[in-house]
Formats: structure tokens, C-alpha cells, sequence
């Protein structure tokens, strides 16, 4: 989509109501979806290492959650690989440069603004777009970053769903890593918005994976693909195995709700 389709002449002061109202607007738009579930809301991502289930913290990273899901539903994730293996601390993925050939531009990608609004969002970016270029100002189409949703007391223990960020606190995008154990060291500096149910042997199968410094630190020699990530809410489409799972998960870890 092309913002300067939508550049038109508009009176001063019409063209900043409707800037704001548009803005008013998409913070709503963007403030809707999964996070308002009454039900759980779970993600099975099926990567060629087998398949691993995720549920999810709406109650702790509201944001994040709806991040996910909306990347998710979006086809955003599939074709990622893990492109970083740590053992004894965490296995990331999420990254979209990873779906190229080359490893060394892995662990620096993120989404645009345009891989995490719909079709509705996108359009009012672009008119609130055209009115900054005609004012001499840049867009609003950027990275999409998320602000950090820290929650105090909460641990990283093996298994924990956080989002991986960059030197600022709110510089998530797509990034994920999920704790192969405990790492007390990340509590309160990462966002927590999940863990996982079932899966947490392929999660170590991942990491024990041989590695590759060559590709990049941490990096393994063949990474794991997420073929396919699928967005459930409530338990009615788990498998027998994965209902068992969240059956026997300590209460404790499931969402609050």
C-alpha cells in the first residue's frame, strides 16, 4: 500500500481533528482481539522437530499476546527457524530473516507496521501518513515495536514463553525464546506471556542441537523450521495427548481467568 495515494488537499484545521480521531481510532482497533478471551487461548507450532503447545498470559502481557496471535494467524511465523540455540538457558525463534539462506542476518529482523495491522488499520495508517508527508513529516509505517510489559514477581522458569527484545525495553517485534530452565536472570527485564504445555522434549531436542559459530554465536548447523503455528481458544480443538497435558499442568501456570 502506498501512503501517497491518499495525499488530498485538506483545510488545517479539519486535517488535525481528523488526524487525532483517526489515531483514537486505530488505538482502538489495536487494543482488541485474543487478549479479552474468556477462554484459554493456546498455540500449537509444529516444527520439524515435533510439535510443541504454547498457552497463553493475557492477564500479564496483554500486547504481547495479541501480538502473537495476530503474527500467528497471519502466516507471519511460518517458514521461521530457531535461529538461536543456548543450552541450559533458551532456544529463540520468530525471526523473519531467518526463512533466508543466510544465517548471519538471523536474530535482527522484526515486523513492519504492515505485517501486524489488517486491512482496515492499514488504510487509516496511510491516510494519517499522507497528512505527515504533506506536513514534512516521516510515516508512521516503521518497525513495530511493542512496550515492554514486565511483570514483578513473575520467574523464568524452564519451559516460560518471553519475548525477546533489543537494547530498549520496548523494542519487541517477533522474537521469541521459550526457557529450557530456569533463568532468574531475565525476570523482570524480559516479557513473560506464556509457557509451554506439552512439547518441552522437543524444546530440548532443539537446543542440544550441534552448533554452527561460524553462522553466528549460538546459531546451529541445521536449524529447526516452525513449519505452521495454529491459534486454538478454549480446549475443544487440543489433541488427547495435549488435553492430558494441560490436564495435569500445575494450576499455578495456567492463566488466571
Amino acid at each position: 500500500m502506498r501512503p501517497e495515494k491518499f495525499v488530498t488537499a485538506m483545510p488545517a484545521r479539519r486535517g488535525k481533528r481528523f488526524l487525532v480521531f483517526s489515531l483514537v481510532i486505530l488505538a482502538t482497533l489495536l487494543g482488541a482481539a485474543f487478549a479479552q478471551a474468556a477462554d484459554p487461548v493456546f498455540a500449537r507450532m509444529e516444527t520439524g522437530a515435533g510439535n510443541i503447545l504454547l498457552v497463553f498470559y493475557p492477564e500479564l502481557a496483554p500486547n504481547h499476546v495479541n501480538n502473537f496471535v495476530f503474527l500467528a494467524e497471519t502466516g507471519f511465523y511460518d517458514g521461521t527457524k530457531f535461529h538461536r540455540i543456548v543450552p541450559g538457558f533458551v532456544i529463540q525463534g520468530g525471526d523473519p530473516n531467518s526463512k533466508d539462506a543466510d544465517p548471519r542476518n538471523d536474530g535482527m529482523g522484526g515486523p513492519t507496521m504492515t505485517d501486524v495491522l489488517n486491512d482496515e488499520e492499514l488504510e487509516l495508517v496511510a491516510q494519517v501518513n499522507a497528512m505527515l508527508a504533506e506536513k514534512g513529516y516521516a510515516g508512521l509505517d516503521g518497525p513495530a515495536n511493542l512496550k515492554a510489559e514486565f511483570s514483578p514477581g513473575e520467574k523464568h522458569i524452564r519451559g516460560t514463553l518471553s519475548m525477546a527484545r533489543g537494547p530498549s525495553d520496548d523494542s519487541a517485534g517477533s522474537q521469541f525464546f521459550i526457557c529450557v530452565a530456569a533463568t532468574p536472570q531475565l525476570d523482570g527485564k524480559y516479557t513473560i506471556f506464556g509457557q509451554v504445555v506439552a512439547g518441552m522434549d522437543v524444546a530440548d531436542t532443539i537446543v542440544g542441537a550441534e552448533q554452527n559459530p561460524a553462522a553466528g554465536r549460538d546459531a546451529p548447523r541445521n536449524p529447526v523450521v516452525i513449519n505452521k503455528v495454529t491459534i486454538m481458544v478454549g480446549t475443544g480443538d487440543l489433541t488427547e495427548s495435549e488435553k492430558a497435558a494441560w490436564d495435569e499442568m500445575p494450576a499455578e501456570l495456567k492463566p488466571a481467568g
